[in-house]
C-alpha cells in the first residue's frame, strides 16, 4: 500500500527518449471503479487542464520517479487526488469520522485500497491517524465520504501516535 503523497512530486521520466518531461501535479482517481486513472503534470494548472498522462501509459512507479514508454497525453476523467484531501468522513448515521489526509493506492499504483483520516491535530498526535479501506466505503461522494455506522478509523490504525 502507497500513500497518494508519495507519488506527488515525483520526476516523469520518458523511457523512450531519456529525458525527464515534468513531475507529477496530481493523481486522478476513477472513484466508481476504484482506479488510478492517470497522473497531471505540474503546469497543467494554468488552465486547469484535464489532460494527462493515461495509468496505461505508465510502465512503473517508483520510489524515486514514474516511468513511461513515451509521453501521451489523453483527457483524464475523474477526481483529482488534491479534490479529495480535506473532505469530511461521515457515518450512514451521521457520525463524523475526521476528514481525509491522503488516499492509499496499491502497491502497482492502479487500484484504490482506502484513506488515512484524521480526526484533528491532538489525535493524530495521541493515536495516529486512521485508515478506512474502500470495501468500509457506502458513497464516495464529491465532498464527503460516507463509510458504514460500525467503521472507526482507530479501529483500522496502520501508524503513529504516542500510543502506538
Amino acid at each position: 500500500m502507497r500513500r497518494s503523497r508519495e507519488i506527488v512530486g515525483l520526476p516523469v521520466l520518458d523511457l523512450k527518449k531519456g529525458a525527464s518531461i515534468g513531475w507529477v501535479q496530481d493523481l486522478v482517481l476513477d472513484c466508481n471503479k476504484d482506479e488510478v486513472a492517470g497522473i497531471l503534470l505540474e503546469g497543467g494548472h494554468l488552465f486547469h487542464t484535464t489532460k494527462g498522462i493515461p495509468r496505461k501509459a505508465i510502465v512503473s512507479v517508483g520510489k524515486d520517479a514514474v516511468t513511461i514508454q513515451e509521453k501521451t497525453l489523453e483527457e483524464l476523467r475523474g477526481t483529482r487526488w488534491s479534490e479529495k484531501i480535506g473532505n469530511e468522513v461521515y457515518t450512514q448515521a451521521g457520525d463524523s469520522r475526521g476528514t481525509i489526509e491522503d488516499i492509499f493506492v496499491d502497491d502497482s499504483v492502479e487500484k484504490l485500497v482506502g484513506f488515512e483520516i484524521s480526526d484533528g491535530l491532538f489525535a493524530d498526535l495521541l493515536h495516529g491517524r486512521g485508515t478506512i479501506l474502500r470495501p468500509h466505503v457506502m458513497i464516495d461522494g464529491k465532498d464527503i465520504l460516507i463509510v458504514d455506522n460500525q467503521v472507526s478509523p482507530l479501529d483500522q490504525a496502520i501508524e503513529g501516535g504516542f500510543q502506538s
